[in-house]
């Protein structure tokens, strides 16, 4: 509920119930603003719900992202500008305590996987909008979480780069 005790109170999800199986694909599909990133973002332990609670792997939401249980890719690629590409891919890895050469390993594969393998070394801001999103991506996929959360991941990218990155 957002502007809970107003005039202009806005229920926005209610009576939500979803169990999904190891290795299921589920998308979320509605209309702008019927809370779908309100959704992802309950379970990515961005937001607290105001009534219920929201279980991740049989843990409470907030105990699921302390334990890196999940990636999430936003609609904005949410870079860290003072981070070059690499440094922003390895984040993940450096918060689980992977070696140096591990993160570095790793982050040179995501950027093949994303078709950026030239771009380790530079800024965010050096980077389209579409590049940038890629990095995002590969940074969730850096660590092989459990549960990726995606919320309109591919919109700032290129039809022939977008059907790359969905198959």
């Amino acid at each position: 509920v957002f502007g809970r005790g107003s005039a202009e109170e806005v229920t926005a999800l209610s009576g939500v119930d979803l169990t999904v199986q190891p290795g299921e694909f589920v998308t979320l599909i509605g209309s702008s603003g019927c809370g779908k990133s309100t959704f992802l973002r309950l379970i990515g332990d961005l937001l607290e719900p105001t009534a219920g609670s929201v279980t991740v792997f049989g843990k409470s939401a907030h105990q699921a992202r302390l334990d890196q249980d999940y990636g999430m890719v936003f609609q904005h690629a949410g870079l860290f500008d003072w981070r070059k590409v690499a440094g922003n891919i390895e984040l993940p890895l450096e918060l689980k305590g992977w070696s140096k050469a591990d993160r570095s390993a790793r982050s040179r594969e995501m950027l093949d996987l994303v078709k950026l393998p030239d771009f380790g070394g530079h800024y965010p801001r050096q980077l389209s909008g579409g590049m940038q999103q890629r990095v995002s991506i590969a940074r969730a996929l850096s660590f092989e979480p459990r549960l990726l959360l995606m919320d309109e991941p591919f919109g700032a990218l290129d039809e022939m780069t977008r059907e790359h990155m969905q198959g």
